[in-house]
């Protein structure tokens, strides 16, 4: 505990969950005279939390900002920044608490409990696509930082998000959207179909979505999505629910690729423009669930979920360029067939003896993979050698028990942890031996993580409310199993141990505040090698920052609120590289205003966002920079009883900024041979740098590389609804 840091992480969302929902309710105005209705009182209260960082936000927050898709709701994650980088239908790049956790691999993310992050994926370990989930049907984000919960288990290093899905629509609708970059592009649409039929004894809600987006690229993105939702809600009995849940996935696009500031410099390529115009993928994921709660009293609580899933991964890639194949280029096609079964099950008891309450969770997960996993040398699409090609069994299970004590109202401590067993096997397939590929073995490890809380609440009246918080625990990310038969050999799982204070107020009644100090020390670190457009664990690392967020209710149909952090990354062997690690965040920001009014016979809403991320080391030794930025978005909509109108832009102010970015090693088509002579007055750009050379030749060229942030754009979408 000797190493704390402050780190302040205000919860923006706990002023909404206090008051019923306008859009669910019919916003307390009239919405013109549909017949007879139902009304309903909705009462919300947040539950109770046991971390400074941990909270839930509902759809009325996020409905006040420009969704496109689900990234945009899991924006409401204080400190997380989400990045593209390879087109609209691969996974985000995420950013939490100083990691880079590349495509999810230290950030857990779920829907409705069922894990959407891929374990040894052909991509990137950790791999969460959230583009198959219809972002409307998204009812509440679930929010938590840190090792500190004994439910979770793989990936919940820097932080975990659940998503939870709606059971019904309060009305069916259509809505139909169009939007693009004025100036840049083609025009992208969407299509969206929502039903919600009243079933005697049954809930049920169905949803679709078809929609492409061309972006502002000259070598149009092309990205066609379709999307199912499909939800069952049953009451086999007064104390328990039965919920079936479905959703289906295909998308196929294009990509314009990561482009040196070299090449831009050179005025070889714009930044909407593509050096290798073949780079793009199709991918599908088809998944079922299947919920069972049941409350046999009032002191217990009984959770079962199964669920299963189809998925499919191909993509197209070129980030060296001409290092590697200067006749065909470096293209890789990366390919990922797996099918996965899982199961979560836990029983929570209360009871309460001479006065004190005891609060008892015992539950287990299980999960399994079965995956084939491909990486090709290929050339505008078309397979030229196979370099890997692997069969992976992966079976990860885990028991978790935690005890919630609590001897006053004001003090409760928590006490657990979790055992987890990982067993894999991996066969390689390839018909010959290629060097550097993982060999055929099977294994297994396990690690045991303690987690311990204790919460005060020194105040709770009702214009001020104040508790305090106190976190420890061990956590883990697994790594991908092929590396367990590599050299050099890496650990399956990479063991998080994490430490946080904080505090989190409410004041006035309208006024929130939070504050966390937090450390994490991971065993080892996932980083990004440029030159092989793969990753690989490095060393152990350390961790430690400041979040701040707040929220102020200026009236009672306006608020502000402002989210900062500041974090500082290093290996823990060697404290001076460069300052930090290479694409951690040091700082980030967002914020904004939103509302919403009544106006006329319907309710008018709005909000002006931006979010952002500071400078921070392209590589280890801070000699390359990836530039930070701030993007600002708008959103203003007006909801009647019978429509609903919204209007989005994002790049408010047009920023011309770099998204995604990464210090990486290639060669462009008209620069000197691998192991030539380096012509006089050779430059690799402003921002670049000559790749390391034992005997001085050229081994390329080492840059920023970077896809571009979108410029203004603008969406507007409308709805009818239907009932």
């Amino acid at each position: 505990m000797s190493r704390w840091l402050l780190c302040c992480a205000l919860a923006l969302s706990a002023p909404a969950l206090a008051h019923p929902d306008p859009d669910e309710a019919d916003g307390g105005v009239d919405l013109g005279d549909a017949g007879p209705q139902v009304l309903t009182t909705v009462i919300r209260a947040p539950r109770p939390l046991s971390a400074a960082s941990s909270f839930a936000v509902r759809d009325r927050d996020f409905a006040l900002r420009p969704i496109a898709s689900v990234q945009d709701v899991l924006r409401v994650t204080p400190g997380l920044v989400m990045v593209q980088h390879s087109g609209g239908g691969k996974a985000n790049q995420y950013f939490l608490r100083g990691f880079d956790a590349d495509h999810g691999t230290d950030v857990a993310l779920s829907i409705d409990g069922v894990p959407i992050n891929l374990v040894s994926h052909a991509h990137g370990q950790g791999f969460a696509d959230t583009n198959f989930i219809i972002p409307e049907v998204v009812e509440k984000v679930e929010v938590t930082k840190g090792p500190y919960f004994a439910d979770l288990g793989d990936f919940d290093t820097a932080g975990a998000v659940n998503l939870v899905s709606r059971e019904s629509f309060e009305h069916s609708s259509v809505s139909l959207g169009i939007g693009g970059a004025p100036g840049h592009g083609g025009v992208g649409g969407r299509a969206l179909v929502i039903a919600s039929p009243g079933f005697d004894g049954v809930g049920a809600t169905f949803a679709a979505e078809v929609g492409r987006t061309d972006g502002p690229f000259q070598n149009p993105e092309a990205w066609n999505r379709f999307k199912l939702f499909n939800r069952l809600t049953l009451h086999p009995s007064e104390r328990s629910t039965l919920s079936l849940v479905e959703m289906s996935y295909g998308a196929n696009w294009n990509g314009s690729g990561q482009l040196p500031a070299r090449a831009i410099e050179q005025g070889l390529v714009t930044r909407f423009g593509a050096l290798d115009p073949s780079e793009g993928g199709a991918t599908g994921r088809h998944q079922l669930a299947l919920a069972y709660v049941l409350r046999p009293d009032e002191h217990s609580e009984l959770k079962a979920l199964v669920y299963g899933a189809l998925y499919r991964f191909n993509l197209d890639s070129n980030f060296t360029l001409f290092l590697n194949d200067p006749v065909n280029g470096d293209e890789l096609e990366q390919v990922d067939r797996r099918v996965f079964l899982g199961a979560k099950v836990s029983y929570r008891h209360t009871a309460t003896l001479g006065g004190v309450r005891f609060d008892t969770t015992v539950g287990g997960d299980l999960r399994n993979d079965d995956i084939h996993a491909e990486l090709w040398h290929a050339a505008q699409r078309e397979r030229l050698e196979v370099l890997r090609s692997n069969d992976v069994h992966e079976l990860l299970g885990g028991l978790f028990l935690n005890e919630e004590i609590s001897p006053w109202p004001w003090l409760r401590f928590d006490a657990g942890g979790r055992l987890d067993v990982i067993t894999f096997a991996v066969d390689d397939t390839l018909p010959a031996p290629v060097a550097g590929a993982p060999r055929s073995g099977s294994s297994g490890a396990f690690q045991l993580s303690p987690k311990a809380s204790l919460i005060v609440t020194p105040l709770e009246r009702e214009q001020a409310q104040l508790e305090l918080y106190l976190n420890f625990g061990h956590g883990f990310h697994s790594n991908d199993v092929r590396g367990a038969f590599s050299a050099p050999r890496v650990s399956p799982l990479a063991r998080a141990i994490g430490e946080e204070v904080g505090v989190r107020s409410r004041l006035f009644g309208r006024w929130d505040f939070a504050a966390a100090l937090w450390k994490l020390d991971l065993g080892t670190e996932t980083v990004w090698s440029g030159d092989e457009g793969t990753t690989e664990v490095s060393g152990p690392t350390n961790r430690y920052g400041v979040e701040l967020e707040t929220r102020f209710e200026l009236t009672d149909w306006l608020a502000a609120d402002l989210e900062v952090t500041f974090t500082h990354s290093q290996f823990s062997t060697d404290g001076a590289n460069g300052g930090g690690l290479a694409l951690a965040p040091r700082q980030t920001w967002s914020g904004g205003l939103s509302g919403r009014h009544p106006a006329g016979p319907g309710l008018l809403r709005g909000g002006v966002r931006f979010f952002g991320i500071g400078d921070r080391p392209a590589t280890d030794d801070g000699a390359l920079v990836a530039p930070g930025f701030t993007q600002f978005d708008l959103h203003l909509g007006y909801r009647h009883r019978r429509f609903d109108l919204a209007l989005d832009i994002e790049n408010l102010f047009n920023g011309a900024f770099r998204s995604a970015q990464f210090a990486t090693v290639s060669r462009l088509a008209g620069e000197p041979a691998i192991g030539a002579t380096v012509p006089a007055g050779f430059s690799c750009g402003r921002g670049g740098r000559l790749a390391p050379s034992t005997d001085g030749s050229f081994q390329g060229c080492e840059d920023v590389a970077s896809t571009p942030a979108a410029p203004f754009t603008v969406r507007a979408t409308v709805t009818v609804f239907l009932d």
